[in-house]
């Protein structure tokens, strides 16, 4: 029966030569200074990332800030006009419906003096013609004392 190859490559023995320049290359261990030179520049170079983030946030924010400032002036600005051309129809309003109404004041007035006018010449009018009944009546009772009616 053919077994694979694969099975009898991981099972054999451990290579007893000693590790080519490549290999030893990849897995030695870096002495410390290098190391510590290689952790330092990414320290700076983190560093200067970060700072360069803050940097842009802040640049970032302070533009907000001011579209933020420009648009609640302008908005509040809007706002005051609104309220003065609200206020100035508020106003004329006031002063038409002031007129109308003491227009139409001065009218129930004079329309109420004429009615009293008026009234005060029916009572006028109501008494005479009681006054002129009395006369007729005294004059025709008087009339037929002498006549003999």
């Amino acid at each position: 029966p053919a077994r694979s190859s694969s099975f009898y490559v991981h099972i054999k023995d451990p290579v007893k030569d000693p590790p080519t320049k490549l290999q030893n290359k990849r897995h030695r261990t870096p002495s410390a200074a290098p190391l510590q030179k290689r952790q330092e520049a990414a320290a700076e170079r983190r560093s200067a990332l970060e700072d360069g983030k803050v940097q842009g946030l802040s640049v970032r924010l302070a533009r907000v800030a001011l579209l933020a400032d420009r648009h609640h002036r302008n908005t509040t600005q809007s706002w005051l006009e609104a309220r003065d051309r609200i206020s100035r129809d508020m106003d004329a309003h006031v002063r038409r419906r002031t007129a109308q109404i003491s227009k139409r004041l001065q009218n129930l007035n004079g329309h109420n003096h004429d009615v009293q006018v008026r009234k005060e010449e029916a009572k006028q009018e109501l008494f005479l013609r009681k006054l002129a009944f009395l006369y007729e009546a005294k004059t025709a009772n008087t009339i037929s004392q002498f006549w003999g009616k």
